[in-house]
């Protein structure tokens, strides 16, 4: 490929008829993961954590972590997006791209200093119609990552949306949206609850005395800006292709001349392009004319961890997010705030284990839900 050919391609294929068959023949493809982080030192994990607006000393302070029932700080459940963004989606070219949710199972906390490796597998691709666009397909990548013992603490399965950019025939085209404008009655409730966050810490919350419909008390996060983005990337790059100066350069020259060297989660197309796609993260026109979005909008794993914060603060120090799961429903544009929210759905006694499920999910300031999920936690007993 080219360079004038890769230049006239931020054009947008549509997803034809033949699109989910060529998805489903990579199936099982070796996945070359070129990792962001390698290790879990304090400042990649307090890095990743202040990205998220998380400032549990759990995650952030090595003296709390170490006097905790861990006897180590600790990462946040979503950490892995900072070891590698678990991006699974080959093939397509030029097709656009947007995270579309998680499926996490945690088996053993992340402690300071471990040595994590990523491995993935292309495992499902399924067609999907939405509101927004008609024809999508989501594929479906099996991430595992192991610590320096071989012991596997985080299996996810990460979920893509393919959609065809707005220029395409059945493009997604969300209707621009300004950014909101806040009366200071509103910003101000809004800085209040950010300021005074519930955060249970080392008060032990016993599945004993856990009661289906209890409401968690939530999260607020934002209004997102530009500052909010470069501050989440400093602890998780956003994909394998956010690269800088002479990097992007050689990363470019390899997507015309050596393919074989990308990391291969996303098609040669993607390193290629005269314009990264993902820049529509930040860049309005890029969002908005090039690939349908209402305006510049957030990262979907910077959401999930976001999100992920309003289980681990109620929970407290005591407890133990086993599984969670989350899907992005709507986009966050900047400007927007994001308020997460919980429910106990219910508990159980499973091997012993007192285990709570919970209902999670994000609305913007106009009521929209943004994502929906769930977590399961674990709590002692009395």
């Amino acid at each position: 490929m080219d360079h004038a050919t890769v230049e006239g391609k931020l054009l947008a294929p549509s997803i034809g008829r033949d699109a989910l068959a060529q998805a489903r023949a990579l199936l099982g493809m070796p996945i070359r993961v070129e990792q962001w982080n390698h290790e879990a030192s304090w400042d990649a994990v307090r890095h990743y954590a202040w990205g998220l607006g998380d400032d549990n000393p759990l995650f952030c302070d090595p003296a709390y972590g170490q006097a905790s029932r861990f006897g180590s700080l600790i990462a946040p459940p979503t950490f892995f997006f900072s070891i590698w963004d678990a991006v699974v989606a080959p093939g397509l070219p030029d097709v656009q791209w947007f995270y579309s949710g998680i499926d996490c199972d945690f088996h053993k906390p992340i402690c300071r200093n471990d040595t994590i490796r990523a491995s993935a597998e292309y495992v499902d691709a399924q067609p999907l119609s939405g509101k927004t666009v008609a024809n999508m397909i989501v594929q479906t990548g099996e991430v595992l990552y192991h610590n320096q013992a071989g012991e596997l603490v985080t299996r996810v399965l990460s979920h893509t949306f393919r959609v065809a950019r707005q220029s395409a025939e059945g493009g997604l085209r969300y209707a621009p949206r300004d950014k909101h404008v806040y009366s200071a009655d509103e910003l101000e409730k809004i800085v209040n609850a950010q300021l005074n966050e519930f955060r249970r810490g080392g008060e032990v919350l016993y599945w004993d005395d856990v009661q289906a419909g209890v409401e968690l008390p939530g999260t607020v996060r934002g209004p997102i800006n530009q500052q909010d983005m470069t501050a989440y990337y400093c602890g998780a790059v956003g994909t394998s292709g956010y690269k800088s100066t002479k990097l992007r350069w050689k990363y470019r020259h390899w997507a015309n001349h050596s393919p074989e060297k990308l990391p291969n989660n996303y098609d040669k197309s993607y390193f290629g392009a005269a314009v990264l796609p993902s820049i529509g993260h930040q860049d309005a026109k890029v969002a908005q004319q090039d690939l349908g979005m209402p305006g510049p909008y957030d990262n979907g794993p910077q959401r999930c961890g976001m999100i992920a914060s309003c289980a681990t603060n109620w929970m407290g120090d005591a407890g133990w997010l086993r599984h969670y799961t989350m899907r992005l429903k709507l986009p966050v544009i900047f400007g927007d705030t994001t308020f997460t929210k919980g429910r106990v759905k219910g508990k159980r006694l499973e091997g012993g284990q007192g285990l709570v499920d919970l209902e999670l999910w994000a609305e913007n300031q106009l009521g929209q839900v943004t994502a929906k999920g769930a977590a399961v936690v674990e709590l002692p007993r009395r």
